[in-house]
């Protein structure tokens, strides 16, 4: 097994570690190390070496059955200032939207021609529905994605247009376009869900006073449901609130992230 790159250079200790760690997956999360090394492309002597370090610094986790990501991964994670300002400001509203629609609620970001779901909030006769949305999927996949790419430059529609044709059933690429301008101009996109019985309503959150789209929100509920216009109005509403959160000044919060009462005298 090779550790050169695609130009026959040797690969560096950080391009290896990050291979290892691209190698789980939501299906695959615990794996000994002949897996791991199978995956990754990592020769298994390496493997064995980098993962003791990496266990040691807490990126990766030790179990009976084989590594894990570690904590350090996850603590890592919910410091990336972008998506952790953004679920701070969106939650207490996405709270309130669930609560007024009775729906499964989402946020989701764009990253590329992908979206990335941050946020869900349902409850546990929901939890099948949950399960079925990956955290990472094609923007031509989901409501939400579908929105992204109506808003997406020219250069990465053209990236995924072949695979968004076979995925929507649709002839030409001229339908494509049609079916995204339709979207901008509406201010929503709308499908039925990967789950039977299930739609989805998505509408885009505007960086204040611009057209740049910074996320989606979205709600699921029962493909029976005649309230479209009030679900749309609703999400809409809590767009805007999560909009002009991100240029509100931000409350203070002491060590375990809770609001801090400041207390004026005269």
């Amino acid at each position: 097994m090779s550790e050169l790159d695609d130009t026959n250079a040797p690969l560096s200790l950080l391009a290896k570690a990050n291979l290892l760690l691209s190698a789980f997956t939501h299906e695959t999360t615990t794996m000994g190390l002949t897996e791991l090394s199978r995956r990754s492309g990592v020769p298994k002597a390496s493997v064995h070496r980098l993962c003791t370090e990496m266990v040691e610094l807490g990126y990766l986790a030790r179990t009976p059955k084989g590594y894990q990501l570690g904590w350090r991964i996850y603590d890592l994670g919910r410091l990336v200032p972008g998506p952790a300002r953004l679920r701070e400001i969106a939650r207490p509203s996405l709270q309130d939207l669930r609560m007024v629609t009775r729906a499964i609620v989402h946020l989701a970001v764009p990253q590329g021609s992908e979206c990335v779901y941050l946020e869900r909030i349902a409850g546990r006769r929901e939890l099948a529905v949950v399960s079925a949305v990956a955290d990472r999927v094609p923007n031509y996949s989901t409501a939400s994605g579908r929105l992204f790419l109506a808003h997406a430059d020219e250069r990465t529609v053209a990236q995924v247009e072949q695979e968004a044709l076979d995925f929507l059933s649709l002839p030409t690429p001229a339908q494509l376009h049609r079916l995204l301008e339709e979207i901008r101009l509406r201010r929503f996109s709308d499908e039925s869900t990967i789950v039977r019985g299930f739609k989805t309503i998505s509408v885009p959150v505007f960086y204040p006073g611009t057209d740049h789209v910074i996320a989606s929100i979205s709600v699921t509920v029962d493909a029976n449901r005649r309230d479209d216009q009030q679900l749309r109005h609703a999400l809409w509403a809590t767009a805007a609130d999560i909009s002009r959160g991100l240029v509100a000044p931000r409350q203070p919060r002491d060590q375990r992230g809770m609001p801090v009462v400041v207390f004026r005298t005269a």
